[in-house]
């Protein structure tokens, strides 16, 4: 009986057999484009394994949901000098064929379509493109299911983040929160039926020196330190001698973005002058020094402690106490997330940690970094309709930094891939035999061109391929 095999890598050419369902090993990604990891979910998957031992067949990725198979992209796209970013009209996500069999059935295929536009409206298919490979593609900020977005290691200082906690689970002074990676949205499955539980993080606003990043700060300033409180507050630490390890940490505001300030604080209206004051340091609480009470919490706004998170001493009790919407952003999480020891241009340098190798961690919609309006969140069908609307002029609007990690997600419970069995509304049949000496493919490239990855002479030149993921039925 022929056995599903899953093979991922940066083209078609290139690719290695997948370890699915095996949360710690995703398969990763560097070339001059693109870094990145993929992981592939295949609900009660029996195929194939890179080194021939037994497939792990369950994954709790399926607990309480109806999905057949699931993709997990963390990546970011490169700089190259001379050459322009991305632009979210630019990155597609889709399915490409060698070809469209003749005998493949093209009143299902229209059916399959009407019911793909209506999840994502953005779909769009060409049976006869240039390069004489058919594709049924969206753009990659509409069409995936999930996504999300937070600094690159090497771009921490210049985050911009929001204090951001579950109202739901509200933390408590004295409770440990700290998750390996506070800014990266994830959930955890909790309770029996499989609920995913968004856990303590931090919203990414964006990088300092993207304009409209900027100008939030500026317009968000009432949530940043009094620079008289920060003044009185070193002045009453001066005693201390042995400065803490973690002392160039930022001070935090009781103000939400939710509450109007008192009163208006001063403030530089240069840019650059208040970016500086803003990304300064201000004294913590040393470590011979008694830590102020932490307010107690409430229902309507939850709290969040600076030092879990930044981990500092593992201290029960933390020294600062964010509320949720407070706005912060500096060295410290360069220093104390990631870890500074990491260097050249391996995938770990340029990513940071896997984030996802724990068991029923899945990563979650945020796209604060989007949007710029925290105080209302984005749905996943809202997203969509952002990049699909007045022409897509949204989707030229974003950029894709290259100093930015995006991790996306793509599922479906349309398709059983242990078997080709397709289940989509009206659409019914067994897609088997139109892919016996080809995959399944699906494909995150751009609408640039470059020469075919396999460097055959007077081949057509084909989109640049950042990730390829291929399922096929073998022997």
């Amino acid at each position: 009986m022929p056995k599903l095999r899953v093979s991922i890598g940066p083209d078609r050419f290139h690719q290695v057999i997948a370890n699915v369902n095996d949360i710690s090993h995703p398969v990763e990604i560097n070339t001059p484009l693109f870094v990145g990891r993929c992981l592939v979910y295949v609900k009660d998957f029996s195929g194939v394994t890179p080194d021939g031992s037994p497939p792990i067949r369950e994954s709790s990725y399926f607990d309480g949901r109806s999905r057949k198979f699931a993709i997990l992209i963390e990546g970011r796209f490169k700089k190259r000098e001379g050459v322009e970013p991305y632009t979210a009209d630019e990155i597609h996500f889709g399915s490409d064929f060698e070809r469209l069999p003749e005998s493949f059935p093209h009143g299902p295929f229209n059916a399959g379509m009407r019911i793909a536009r209506m999840v994502d409206p953005a779909t769009f298919f060409d049976e006869h493109p240039p390069s004489g490979r058919p594709y049924i593609m969206s753009p990659y900020a509409a069409c995936m299911n999930t996504l999300c977005g937070y600094p690159a290691p090497s771009a921490l200082s210049r985050a911009v983040l929001l204090a951001h906690h579950d109202a739901a689970h509200p933390h408590h002074a004295g409770e440990e929160s700290r998750t390996e990676d506070g800014f990266v949205p994830h959930g955890e499955i909790e309770g029996a039926k499989g609920a995913r539980i968004a856990k303590n993080r931090w919203r990414f606003v964006g990088l300092q020196g993207d304009p409209k990043v900027d100008q939030f700060v500026l317009s968000h300033s009432h949530l940043l330190p009094n620079p008289s409180r920060s003044t009185a507050h070193a002045s009453s630490e001066a005693h201390s001698t042995a400065p803490h390890p973690h002392a160039e940490e930022l001070g935090t505001s009781s103000h939400t973005l939710d509450t109007e300030p008192e009163h208006e604080h001063e403030h530089e209206t240069d840019p650059t002058n208040t970016a500086s004051r803003l990304w300064g340091a201000i004294p913590v609480s040393r470590s011979d020094s008694p830590a102020p009470a932490a307010p107690a919490p409430t229902k309507a706004k939850s709290r969040f402690s600076l030092a879990t998170l930044t981990g500092r001493g593992g201290s029960s009790t933390p020294a600062h106490v964010l509320g949720e919407g407070d706005l912060v952003s500096g060295e410290s999480f360069k220093n104390s997330l990631i870890g500074t020891q990491m260097e050249g241009n391996s995938v770990e340098a340029l990513l940071g940690p896997w984030r996802f190798g724990k068991d029923g961690v899945d990563a979650m919609e945020d796209t604060t970094f989007v949007f710029l309006d925290p105080e209302q969140p984005r749905t996943v069908a809202q997203r969509r309709k952002h990049f699909v609307t007045d022409g897509g002029k949204h989707r030229k609007e974003l950029v894709y930094d290259p100093d930015v990690v995006y991790t996306t997600s793509f599922f479906t419970n349309f398709c059983d891939l242990n078997t080709f069995e397709l289940r989509m509304g009206p659409v019914h049949l067994n897609i088997a035999k139109y892919f016996t000496d080809m995959p399944i493919r699906y494909t995150l490239r751009s609408t640039r061109l470059g020469p075919r990855p396999d460097g055959a002479e007077g081949a057509p030149q084909e989109e640049e391929c950042f990730v390829t993921i291929a399922f096929e039925l073998v022997d």
